[in-house]
């Protein structure tokens, strides 16, 4: 699918990391998947607390619109495979609002991408994420529990999400979670990323 997404309908999202947080995945129910692997590279930006990642050969982007006691309004702005044309890029640029140096290519697949235009940009910076995701359906919101890999460093998550901030927050309370631990996953990539050092 190549797409741009920019009318996608916003979403409320909360979450949290941990090293073991089996406890709070067990009050999610059963899954409603199986667990998907994937392999990912996040771009932490320094300049904006917008998200952006590398998944299943694509870029992907989200920009924050709105935080409400902790709880955060994501939209899905951009998403396109690789290989993307220079305009796509300026379009993935504005959605994430960051300044773009000259293009050199009409076209760029994910190595020259990773290597000529995040590897030189001081706000950017990739990491690689591995996932083993599942998904749950808790009180009208979407869930799921991450185990993941980041350099050395295993890690958990769990996260809600909903179009109605309400419903979220209502999900939370019968979770016994808290909207102020909000924790969104680049910030908490970047956490990671830094005690693996």
């Amino acid at each position: 699918m190549d797409a741009l997404q920019p009318n996608a309908t916003p979403r409320w999202e909360w979450r949290i990391f941990g090293a073991d947080l089996a406890a709070l995945e067990s009050r999610l129910g059963s899954p409603t998947s199986l667990p998907r692997r994937s392999d990912e590279t996040y771009l932490l930006n320094a300049l904006t607390p917008h998200s952006a990642k590398i998944r299943d050969e694509a870029l992907e982007a989200k920009r924050l619109l709105r935080v409400d006691d902790g709880l955060e309004l994501w939209e899905p702005a951009f998403r396109a495979p690789f290989p993307m044309t220079a305009e796509r890029l300026c379009a993935a640029a504005a959605a994430l609002a960051l300044p773009l140096r000259h293009l050199d290519r009409t076209a760029y697949d994910e190595a020259h991408f990773l290597a000529e235009i995040v590897a030189p940009c001081p706000a950017l910076r990739a990491v690689a994420v591995r996932k083993s995701r599942l998904r749950f359906s808790f009180r009208g919101c979407a869930a799921e529990f991450v185990r993941m890999q980041i350099g050395p460093a295993p890690m958990e998550s769990v996260a809600l999400e909903s179009e109605d901030e309400r419903r979220l927050a209502e999900a939370l309370a019968a979770l016994d979670a808290d909207p102020r631990l909000n924790v969104n996953f680049p910030k908490g990539v970047e956490r990671a990323a830094a005690l693996a050092i």
